[in-house]
């Protein structure tokens, strides 16, 4: 991401958290970051984050390992299992170890990082994790919005809508559901107009995206 007006783009929509028990290091990290240009929040307990954070923005979480009552590992637990859309995790800690690494990078952690760090390390994987974040909020609203218009089609606009998606003919829906070809024709023009779509490969694209998404959750 080398890019300033990228990077811009990014700080404008996107909050850094950070999640750190030492208080010196937290504010020389937030006073760090944004002299740089984010925003951050910065939270001095795991708990204070689960009671304050309602992952509203996109970004990403800083996150320390080691930390009293509720540690950074048990954090990454309560987000993967309670939070739908989480945001990137980056842990950055002094008390890293290879089997740490390995269970934050398996549960979905961006990076592992180990203190002291390089700020341009961290910038960098800071800038990574939210452009994740970004485009992955992007892909919601776009499937969101296809998912309320489908959701407005009749329930024979969206068989046949599901089926000239899939690639089949006019005369196999026909075939298919037992109605006249003509029918088919009309019921598929009102699903198409409906949906803003013009023809079977942009049916099949919109298609894709809800199913896709629905493959993931299950």
């Amino acid at each position: 991401m080398n890019s300033t007006h990228e990077l811009n783009g990014l700080q404008q929509k996107c909050v850094v958290r950070l999640v750190d028990d030492d208080t010196q290091f937290l504010e020389s990290l937030k006073v760090l970051l944004s002299m740089k240009g984010w925003s951050v929040r910065g939270f001095s307990s795991a708990e204070k984050f689960i009671a304050e954070e309602r992952f509203i923005e996109p970004g990403c979480l800083v996150l320390d390992i080691r930390m009293p009552n509720l540690t950074g590992l048990q954090l990454q637990h309560h987000i993967e299992s309670t939070v739908a859309h989480p945001i990137p995790i980056i842990f950055l800690t002094g008390h890293g170890d290879v089997e740490s690494a390995v269970h934050t990078l398996k549960h979905g952690a961006l990076d592992f990082l180990q203190k002291p760090v390089a700020p341009a390390v961290l910038l960098d994987c800071i800038q990574q994790a939210c452009a994740k974040s970004l485009t992955s909020q992007g892909e919601r609203s776009e499937r969101d919005r296809i998912e309320k218009r489908f959701n407005s089609l009749t329930k024979r606009e969206k068989q046949i809508f599901e089926m000239a998606a899939q690639g089949v003919s006019n005369k196999g829906i026909s075939a298919r559901l037992d109605i006249a070809v003509p029918t088919v024709k009309m019921h598929r023009a009102n699903a198409f107009d409906k949906m803003g779509v013009h023809s079977s490969l942009e049916a099949s694209k919109a298609y894709f995206v809800m199913t896709d998404e629905k493959d993931h959750d299950q």
